[in-house]
C-alpha cells in the first residue's frame, strides 16, 4: 500500500507550501515557522529542514534566540555535523544576511550564497546519492538510456558526488567502467580546475 505514503508526502508538501506562504506575508509568523519545521521532517532528506531552518534563522535575530534554538532541536538529527556547528553558532546572533550558504532549494526568505559549489545549487547530497543509487540499479539492469542521462546530470550539475558514489559501488561490485566513464571523470576534473 504505497499510495497512502504518497499521499501523505503530498500532504506535507502542501503543508509546507502552506506555511511558505504565511511566512513571505508575515516573516515572523512564530508558528508558521514551527508548522514548516514539522512538515519538513516529514518528508525525507535534510535539505527540506535546513531551507526551513534557515528561514527562521534569517526572520529571527539575537532576541529570539530560545526559539532558533528550539528549530534546531527540531530538526538536529537531520543535519550534517557542519552544518549544525554554522546554525548552532548563529543561534545568540543577529538575524542572518537573506543571502546565506546555509540556504536550500526549499528556502523561501533565504537565498544560497554564490560561494556554494555549482552541485550544492542545483541538487541537494540527498539527490546525489539518490542519483547514485539509480545510476547502480540502471548497471544492474543494462539501462544505457539511463546511465547515459546521469552521466549528462553529472557533467551539467558538476555533481561530482554523485559520480563518485555510484563509480565507487560499481568498481566495488566488480563491473567494468565502459571508456564514457573515464571521459565524464576528465570533464568533471576539468570543471574543478576552472573553478
Amino acid at each position: 500500500m504505497t499510495t497512502p505514503v504518497f499521499n501523505s508526502m503530498e500532504t506535507m508538501r502542501k503543508e509546507l507550501r502552506r506555511h511558505a506562504r504565511s511566512i513571505m506575508r508575515e516573516t515572523s509568523n512564530v508558528s508558521a515557522h514551527l508548522g514548516r519545521l514539522h512538515a519538513a521532517l516529514a518528508l525525507t532528506g535534510a535539505e527540506p529542514a535546513q531551507g526551513a531552518l534557515a528561514d527562521m534563522f534569517v526572520a529571527f535575530g539575537e532576541s529570539q534566540s530560545v526559539l532558533k534554538r528550539a528549530g534546531l532541536e527540531l530538526v538536529r538529527d537531520r543535519l550534517s555535523e557542519h552544518v549544525l556547528r554554522w546554525f548552532e553558532s548563529q543561534v545568540d546572533a543577529p538575524a542572518l544576511y537573506s543571502i546565506t550558504p546555509l540556504a536550500t532549494r526549499w528556502s523561501v526568505l533565504a537565498t544560497s550564497s554564490a560561494d556554494i559549489s555549482t552541485r550544492a545549487r542545483r541538487c541537494s547530497v540527498d539527490d546525489s546519492r539518490l542519483l547514485a543509487a539509480q545510476a547502480i540499479a540502471a548497471i544492474e539492469r543494462d539501462d544505457q538510456k539511463s546511465l547515459q542521462a546521469f552521466l549528462h546530470h553529472c557533467v551539467t550539475c558538476h555533481d561530482n558526488l554523485a559520480f563518485m558514489l555510484a563509480r565507487r559501488a560499481m568498481l566495488r561490485l566488480g563491473a567494468s567502467l565502459p571508456p564514457e566513464w573515464d571521459l565524464t571523470s576528465k570533464q568533471l576534473e576539468q570543471s574543478m580546475e576552472l573553478t
